[in-house]
């Protein structure tokens, strides 16, 4: 169902064209070749793959509409992104039609959470034609009150500030991510003298007492299949890390376990996954999962035993052995990501930082401008105890 409309914009020596279609649920072969060929002109992450958003896309309800939003350059497609519609009544008062920029809208399918989130974009002309779809897009649909993009990662180059007469960007939560640049690391001693002095200390002594305990070994497991037996003998320590906080382990969400189960057995031509387990004596102490795409590891996750010796840290020994076993690889990976979460462990083992956004595009209404009052008196109200 093509809604027919489309918008033209000036880029380079041509021009690009935008429009947004209704796609089914049932059929996605069309989008597969040319999301995979667009892939290879776009400097993809690993979210905006054809094996996460493949993934993703199969657990979307059949009665939730999703909408294709295509850019195209003298008939080359330059741009692609995948909404979800979501309507939702929000204290009982206020309502709103969502779409949802690669999530659904609804959380238990949304744990999986997707990060660096945006549009799969040509690098060629990757700032034209982002602002272009979201003109679009803003210019066309508005019958939508809110443009939901959740987690983006603040760039140099491309502009999240995005203004338009009839909607402005809310940023709901800005937050701290860090990775670890490998490049001119020739060992994990060279990376060892770039972290404190303390957290050196520290991996040095957790790894003398835990070879107390009998012979460590590091290991990094590329096979899907054994990948899943890990990961489903470890996540119990998972689930019990997480099971008495704000928000729980997703290995306790179906949906959760069947979109990963889904991702670790779909093959793409570059995106791949990886888990990595150290041992004592052949017993598993605990597991890192990561993602993989263009030259970045993105850890995902962990599971880790939890033990009585607090001068044991065995996810310190397991970050550090994988940046180790990254730059044994040679030249072929360019950085260890961890991703959004500004937690201490990631501020010890690296110093570049990386800002994650949660944005809102909102639609300039009478009920949201009083939506955002009411807030703002019951923040205040409760900051002073009435």
């Amino acid at each position: 169902m093509n809604l027919k409309n489309h918008q033209t914009s000036t880029i380079g020596k041509g021009s690009v064209q935008v429009n947004v279609e209704r796609i089914c649920t049932k059929n996605f072969n069309t989008l597969k070749e040319q999301w995979l060929q667009l892939e290879q002109h776009a400097n993809t992450d690993f979210f905006l793959s054809w094996k996460w958003i493949e993934c993703w896309l199969k657990t979307i309800d059949d009665n939730q509409k999703i909408y294709l939003v295509k850019a195209k350059n003298n008939n080359a497609i330059v741009g692609l992104g995948v909404f979800v519609e979501h309507n939702i009544v929000r204290h009982n008062l206020i309502a709103s039609k969502q779409w949802f920029l690669h999530r659904t809208g609804r959380e238990n399918k949304d744990q999986i959470w997707i990060e660096n989130n945006g549009f799969l974009l040509n690098d060629t002309y990757k700032v034209e034609v982002h602002d272009a779809m979201w003109q679009f897009l803003l210019n066309h649909k508005s019958n939508v009150d809110e443009f939901i993009v959740h987690v983006a990662k603040k760039s140099s180059d491309i502009n999240w500030d995005i203004t338009h007469k009839k909607y402005h960007t809310i940023n709901q939560q800005q937050e701290l991510g860090y990775k670890i640049p490998l490049a001119g690391l020739d060992c994990v001693n060279d990376y060892l003298t770039q972290i404190s002095k303390n957290t050196r200390q520290q991996f040095k002594r957790s790894i003398k007492h835990l070879a107390l305990q009998g012979e460590i070994e590091f290991s990094v497991i590329e096979n899907p299949q054994e990948q899943i037996e890990v990961l489903e003998e470890t996540k119990h320590w998972h689930i019990k890390k997480w099971q008495s906080t704000s928000t729980p382990s997703g290995f306790e969400n179906k949906e959760f376990c069947q979109f990963h189960n889904s991702l670790l057995n779909t093959t793409h031509p570059t995106a791949s996954t990886v888990v990595a387990t150290l041992t004592v004596d052949k017993e598993i102490m605990g597991c890192i999962y990561c993602l993989s795409e263009n030259g970045t590891i993105y850890f995902y996750l962990s599971c880790i035993k939890p033990i009585d010796n607090n001068k044991v840290k065995l996810g310190l020994i397991m970050h550090i052995s994988m940046v180790e076993w990254l730059i044994s690889q040679g030249n072929i990976y360019s950085e260890y990501d961890f991703l959004a979460g500004d937690a201490r462990y990631k501020r010890s083992l690296s110093s570049v930082k990386n800002e994650y956004l949660k944005l809102i595009i909102q639609k300039n209404h009478l009920k949201f401008t009083l939506e955002l009052a009411l807030k703002k008196i019951f923040t205040t109200l409760k900051t002073t105890g009435h």
